[in-house]
């Protein structure tokens, strides 16, 4: 793949957004120490017996799984990546105002998992996915690097470069589609575009530019380069990705904090379930749930933009997602979109699965796969970010509030 990249005139969108850092990435391959080991010890998590070879977690979970407690104290895990020979990567963000974020290499040993630094110094990193090419590829806020696990220590090359990484949604999650282009979320610099002009009336200019914030963003490689389009756009941050078996893109949407003409609710507004399709416009900030206007904004016609498939709890804040493909997978669960809920509030904090019919589409309502997070105090509040599957049927989920890895295992 070549390493060369067209950067994208992102134009300032309510606030200018500062000019990107230039980054020293510190590359360190840290040896295992006795420090490191089975990074399970001081975790907030009271456990019992077995899952997957690692603590079992008391958490409520759907029959014919169990949970389990890989790892903890890895700062603020956000990305996860189950590798072939067993195996995991996973991103810790580390601070949100400097670049201190790692890549952090988990190594299955006797009773847990040995933890090792691989990359220090990166910059709010987040998305991790396995390309085409067998590379791991790794998304900071404003870039995405290719990382070389071959090489010790291993090396990085810049593939997407001139992202946004400033506003209210600087993190950055990406798939790769069927035909192998990155399909990238660049989230709304705002919550509801409220630093747009005052007048009654007027549009949203980061919605609606040629080159759109809250949008998800395609990059192809066209002689050599990757060129970067918008893909769809009216979608405040699409930080949840996934496609589809059929090949189709989905994405859960993070909708807005406040309501329309202020104040706020547990109940609205809704988050979303969407099916992407190429130039729909989603519309944030103008409209949510099933149609619900903003009169702030004009016109006042919601039915010019794409309405979601399903409606997902106000608040709970959908961070990562994954098809649950594998052979492996229970029969019952196979195919199902599992998603993680991060949100604080009480409709957060639980891992949900949406089947699908034979047509494509999503069943009326979801499935609790794990709760109780909220249950009793000797739980610690969960907020689940990515989730992937590996080829065993278990899925690997970043929680970033106790700092954790945990394991959902078939029985």
């Amino acid at each position: 793949m070549s390493t060369s990249a067209v950067r994208p005139n992102f134009a300032p969108a309510m606030r200018p957004l500062r000019p990107l850092r230039l980054l020293a990435l510190a590359i360190a391959l840290a040896g295992a120490s006795a420090g490191d080991a089975l990074a399970t010890r001081g975790s907030r998590y009271v456990t019992a017996g077995r899952c997957a070879g690692v603590p079992g977690v008391q958490l409520k979970v759907a029959k014919g799984f169990c949970v389990g407690l890989a790892a903890s104290g890895l700062g603020l895990p956000r990305g996860v990546l189950p590798l072939a020979d067993g195996r995991v990567l996973v991103t810790d963000l580390g601070r949100w105002d400097a670049p201190a974020g790692r890549l952090l290499l988990l190594s299955p040993r006797p009773g847990g998992y040995e933890v090792r630094p691989l990359l220090k110094g990166l910059d709010r990193p987040h998305g991790l996915q396995a390309g085409p090419d067998g590379q791991v590829y790794l998304a900071e806020a404003g870039r995405i690097l290719r990382v070389n696990l071959e090489r010790t220590p291993p090396t990085v090359t810049p593939v997407i470069t001139g992202l946004p990484a400033e506003g209210r949604h600087p993190l950055k999650q990406f798939v790769f589609g069927p035909d192998g282009a990155i399909h990238v979320n660049v989230g709304a610099s705002t919550d509801h575009c409220e630093d747009a002009p005052a007048p009654r009336g007027m549009r949203c200019h980061e919605a609606e530019r040629d080159t759109p914030g809250a949008a998800i963003w395609r990059y192809a490689q066209v002689d050599g380069r990757w060129v970067g389009k918008p893909y769809a756009r009216g979608l405040r941050n699409a930080m949840a990705l996934a496609f589809a078996p059929d090949g189709s893109l989905w994405q859960a949407e993070n909708s807005r904090d406040t309501l329309p003409g202020g104040g706020d609710s547990e109940a609205l507004p809704h988050d979303e379930l969407n099916r992407i399709r190429p130039g729909a416009h989603y519309g944030w900030p103008y409209c949510t749930d099933m149609g619900r206007f903003d009169p702030a904004f004009a016109p006042g016609d919601c039915s010019r933009y794409t309405k979601p498939e399903r409606l997902l709890p106000a608040h709970s804040a959908p961070l990562g997602m994954v098809f649950y493909t594998p052979a492996a997978a229970p029969e019952a669960w196979r195919g199902s979109l599992v998603i993680g809920l991060h949100g604080y509030r009480r409709q957060g904090h639980r891992i949900i699965a949406w089947r699908f019919d034979a047509s494509g589409r999503p069943a009326r309502n979801f499935t609790v796969l794990v709760d109780g997070w909220q249950a009793t105090a000797r739980h610690p509040l969960g907020a689940p970010t990515d989730i992937k599957a590996d080829t065993r049927g278990r899925l690997w989920v970043t929680e970033d509030r106790n700092g954790t890895l945990l394991v959902i295992s078939p029985e």
